[in-house]
């Protein structure tokens, strides 16, 4: 073979073959710093002109991203109009959400402001009149709020507040269901079932998602508690009867003091209205509960602080009592509130399972605290429905 006109690929040794690893480190190193810097300068250029395209509010000075939620991105942007500064909150939906469920969402909240609730942030419109806009450079959606004032103090998996605060949230609670309670979505909804219609098809999802073949701890602890979880859902029913008497509402059906702005130990503000739909108004106060009085350290995770639920009921019965609208809870409710209670956990469980099964690169051990603790919480709420029968009968 003449080689003349050939070249030879040589063999590297380990010294140069760690050599070029340790550049190939580096330079991958760089690509994930330059590509988080052009998402984050894309999408402040994105903001500007969107805010100063569609909207006649005035100019962008500063956008800031505003971290916590799971689903869509939030940011506070600073405009000046006029020679005066102006906060406001815009809001960057998930991809794949459908116009149906944005205008249902925004016209619940603007039935709502229009009714007494003078908490949770307003939309601005855009100067085609519209309350939010599609970008041609991007899949998603944005929309424009008010920005509300207050303190951020807690999260949804770091709940526990003061008693003061439960009552007041407890208040915030009744007044929106109250202001909200006429809306008529014109044909307008969600797509997500309502919770009755949800709990038979998630024993075919959880069963399903047991069957997959996955190594890792999640499913490990999913499959050995797979038949608690079936046989908990199917012993938990409520009577046609009994549903026939418990109003439908407005929820926001992800109401936990993450989502509320607190000021000198009151609720403020109340916001993250995503997924709002019309459901059972008791569905809501449990879910509410499930989420505002869950334990997450290691000692309690997974139990109730029944002092805490008793204290957002009376709170949240006295409120609309008062307000002379929508009624407080009724028998219906009451006698069915340890089941919905239950229900409610149900409901968190499948967010739990179906996001991990969802995706391939999910933190395996976040997902299964969240997995633990909601079962923990299935076990619990079934031991105490008792003690939940006790509030309930005290109301």
């Amino acid at each position: 073979m003449d080689t003349s006109k050939m070249t030879c690929l040589e063999k590297l040794d380990s010294t140069k073959n760690y050599e070029l690893l340790e550049i190939a480190h580096s330079l991958g190193k760089v690509a994930k710093e330059l590509k988080i810097t052009l998402e984050k300068t894309f999408l402040r250029e994105q903001i500007i002109e969107i805010v100063e395209g569609s909207y006649d509010i005035g100019r962008v000075l500063e956008v800031y991203e505003i971290f916590g939620g799971y689903i869509n991105r939030s940011f506070g942007i600073v405009i000046e109009k006029d020679g005066k500064k102006q906060n406001y909150f815009l809001r960057k939906y998930k991809r794949g959400i459908s116009d149906n469920d944005i205008l249902f969402e925004h016209a619940m909240i603007s039935h709502a402001i229009a009714n007494g609730l003078d908490i949770c942030p307003g939309l601005i419109p855009t100067k085609e009149d519209t309350t939010f806009v599609t970008p041609a450079n991007s899949r998603s959606k944005f929309a424009i709020y008010t920005f509300l004032e207050g303190e951020d103090k807690y999260t949804w998996d770091n709940p526990i507040m003061e008693d003061e605060e439960y009552i007041s949230a407890a208040q915030v609670l009744a007044t929106f269901h109250n202001s909200s309670r006429n809306f008529d979505p014109k044909g307008l909804k969600r797509a997500e079932p309502k919770i009755l219609d949800m709990l038979p098809s998630l024993i075919d999802t959880f069963t399903d998602c047991a069957k997959q073949d996955r190594d890792s701890k999640f499913h490990e602890y999913y499959r050995g508690k797979i038949d608690t979880i079936i046989s908990t859902i199917k012993a938990n029913t409520i009577s046609e009867h009994d549903v026939a008497k418990m109003p439908l509402n407005p929820i926001h059906c992800d109401f936990h003091p993450g989502n509320l702005k607190f000021k000198d130990n009151k609720a403020v503000g109340l916001f993250d209205f995503d997924w709002s739909k019309i459901d059972l108004r008791l569905f809501e106060i449990c879910l509410s509960l499930v989420y505002c009085t869950s334990c997450w350290d290691e000692e309690n995770d997974g139990t109730m602080l029944l002092d805490k639920i008793k204290l957002f009921m009376v709170s949240y019965q006295n409120t609309l009592t008062e307000m002379g609208g929508l009624t407080p809870m009724n028998k219906a409710e009451l006698d069915n509130f340890p089941t919905m209670m239950a229900m409610a956990n149900f409901y968190l469980l499948n967010w739990d399972i179906s996001a991990y099964y969802a995706e391939d690169d999910l933190n395996d051990y976040e997902y299964l605290a969240y997995l633990k603790h909601n079962v923990r919480l299935l076990e619990w709420i079934e031991a105490n429905k008792g003690e939940f029968a006790k509030i309930a009968a005290s109301l």
